[in-house]
């Protein structure tokens, strides 16, 4: 294989480069040492919390049973009160001081317009703030808050006859919830609110309330380890290394540079740049005894005694180490144009 000696050179120069590449990152896996972050979960907990409610009735003739379950309709004339249970369940994944404080408040509220604004409040604490203290890893809190609808109802006439504005009226009871967990690597805090809304003044009317609501929690830390060598990929840049060294050195041996380009090489190259459409190839050569051969010593003027005559312009050519020349050819009849160009032989 033959390359120009620069070619060669940029060859050879690559693989070197590519096999100090190769080993440079084969010794820096060994040698050098790296660390990654891992994160480690110190504590973590999760929560759920809901609501519950039976709606107890009067002695009635439309119901049999003491009290009604959830996601039904109700007769305000047959309640006796609302029974509403909250629950909340806290869970960490190990012994933490835990304070839990909740409240229960309810919210007596008119409502007014399409998106239901709230145009009047009155506030009661149905169960005072209270403090729950322990040291476990779970805790239970159950809050049971029994609600006659006649106070509110009393309450809801008089604003009325007071206002003489007749709005939808609902009475909202919330629970408010903090937890907080407390550890020797820190805190995490749980909030939750549950609520439900029951209509005040309607005949008939369903309760909505809250769906379960779910938390969760987690302490962790960063901290840095020692990343272990990749063996595969240090393997992978020796092999890489010595393959790029191989091929660098039978480069080296094998490719030899070409002869840069001569008088002969440049004439030539000229030629069919300016008239290689022009040219037609021969197998070979025309004996030199054909007794009506002329000899021309341009290839311009080859070139318009082929246009004269309408003919092509032949040629043969050879480039070997002992033999270097191009002949060309112009045919007309038996008469035969003729031009050579020599190249040196290098000894």
């Amino acid at each position: 294989m033959k390359l120009s000696k620069f070619m060669k050179r940029i060859v050879i120069a690559l693989g070197i480069l590519l096999t100090l590449a190769s080993s440079a990152y084969a010794v820096y896996e060994l040698k050098v040492a790296k660390y990654e972050e891992k994160e480690e979960v110190y504590y973590s907990f999760q929560s759920r919390g809901n609501v519950d409610y039976k709606v107890f009735l009067r002695p009635n003739v439309m119901y049999e049973q003491e009290y009604l379950g959830k996601d039904r309709y109700y007769v305000l004339n047959y309640i006796d009160h609302v029974n509403i249970r909250f629950n909340y369940f806290f869970k960490g994944s190990k012994p933490a001081d835990l304070e839990i404080d909740y409240i229960v408040k309810a919210y007596l509220q008119g409502l007014h317009g399409r998106e239901n604004e709230v145009l009047w409040s009155k506030d009661f604490v149905l169960v005072p703030q209270k403090v729950v203290r322990c040291a476990d890893s779970e805790k239970a809190i159950e809050v049971a808050v029994p609600v006659f609808l006649s106070e509110y109802m009393a309450l809801k006439e008089m604003i009325f006859q007071d206002s003489q504005v007749n709005t939808p009226v609902v009475l909202k009871v919330v629970f408010d919830l903090n937890a907080l967990a407390t550890t020797e690597k820190g805190a995490r805090e749980d909030l939750m609110s549950s609520n439900i809304v029951i209509p005040i003044g309607e005949n008939v009317f369903p309760i909505e309330y809250a769906p379960a609501t779910v938390g969760e929690g987690s302490l962790s830390e960063l901290f840095r380890v020692l990343r272990p060598v990749d063996t595969r990929e240090v393997a992978i840049s020796f092999a890489l290394s010595f393959l790029f060294l191989a091929i660098t050195v039978l480069a080296a041996i094998f490719i030899q540079a070409a002869r840069p380009p001569d008088a002969f090489d440049k004439s030539v190259a000229a030629i069919f740049k300016e008239y290689g459409e022009r040219l037609a190839s021969l197998e070979q050569a025309i004996p030199n005894e054909h007794s009506d051969l002329i000899n021309i010593n341009s290839i311009g003027d080859m070139v318009k005694i082929a246009d004269e005559v309408g003919q092509p312009v032949f040629y043969y050519k050879v480039n070997t180490q002992m033999e270097r020349k191009i002949e060309f050819y112009v045919f007309d009849n038996s008469r035969t144009y003729y031009m050579v160009i020599f190249g040196e032989i290098e000894s």
